[in-house]
């Protein structure tokens, strides 16, 4: 008898573990493309090992492999990491001189590229000597995030439930959505997007002087992890943002800082229905790469 029941426990567990695992459903991974502008010095121009007194050339490609186009000049590029006395000849700042377009399924994205010098010479020295380049570039861009919200109370044609991003919803860029789910507190329908910065570098204002930043000016600098949003939706949704002076405000287009938005919007008991929800995101990206070269005697 003891044996009966405790077979007939057994199965009813398994039971309910297959029950849960078919009532369970597998929530999407999401993959962001965290892509932007990337960079890379080209290879032997200059050669990771120079001989004094000889002319080198310093080239870098540069490619713009995220969805938002940047005008000609748009892109700041600061070369760094030696003394005008040790390699000389050598332009620290470029900008680029063509339109970069984004990629799309079409076409590649637009590519340059820059020529920082054509004769760099290293001085002459007693000893070898190593030191590392650095590449930092600055540059406006913009994240493009399409999607679609439930609102209304009552069951209708779609569902408040779970994370409206998908895969494809936001277009390539280093800051990106991954996350906007909603929730009704009384009469309030809340939405929430979570703003991450994806990429390796660093978010600034759109409003940030690049030349200024790379001088490490305390006032540019304040300027880290914010962006501007503007929101469209149908009408009446407000967000928490700020102005340019930092006042609170409720409105569809502001500054934010990155992590948690909040927009909300008055609902009645309506049933609900699906409808557009679409943030672009606006902010100055600043990246880096380095090499390490050598000159000898």
């Amino acid at each position: 008898m003891k044996r009966e029941l405790l077979l007939f426990a057994l199965l009813f567990l398994v039971l309910l573990v297959v029950s849960g695992q078919k009532g369970c459903k597998k929530q999407e991974k999401l993959e962001f493309d965290v892509q932007g502008l990337t960079m890379s010095f080209v290879e032997d121009a200059p050669p990771t090992e120079m001989v004094s007194l000889r002319s080198y050339p310093i080239y870098v490609d540069i490619q713009n492999d995220g969805g938002s186009d940047i005008a000609a000049g748009e892109a700041n590029f600061y070369l760094s990491g030696f003394s005008p006395t040790v390699l000389s000849n050598v332009n620290t700042k470029l900008t680029n001189s063509g339109y970069l377009n984004k990629k799309t399924e079409f076409q590649q994205g637009g590519k340059e590229r820059l020529v920082f010098a054509t004769n760099a010479v290293p001085a002459k020295l007693q000893a070898p000597f190593s030191f590392t380049l650095r590449l930092d570039s600055c540059y406006r861009y913009s994240t493009f995030v399409h999607t679609s919200i439930c609102v209304g109370k009552k069951s209708g044609v779609c569902s408040l439930e779970g994370n409206k991003i998908t895969s494809n919803a936001n277009s390539a860029a280093p800051v990106q959505v991954t996350s906007l789910t909603e929730r009704v507190e009384g009469s309030k329908l809340y939405v929430e997007a979570i703003i991450e910065n994806k990429g390796k570098g660093k978010v600034y204002l759109p409003t940030t002087n690049c030349d200024l930043l790379q001088q490490n000016d305390v006032n540019e600098k304040l300027k880290e992890n914010m962006l501007e949003v503007s929101v469209s939706s149908e009408e009446g949704f407000k967000c928490f943002l700020q102005t340019q002076d930092y006042r609170t405000i409720e409105s569809t287009e502001g500054i934010a800082s990155l992590g948690k938005l909040t927009c909300y919007k008055e609902i009645g008991d309506e049933q609900t229905r699906a409808v557009p929800f679409d943030i672009v995101l606006s902010y100055v990206y600043v990246q880096s790469i380095t090499k390490n070269f050598k000159i000898i005697p």
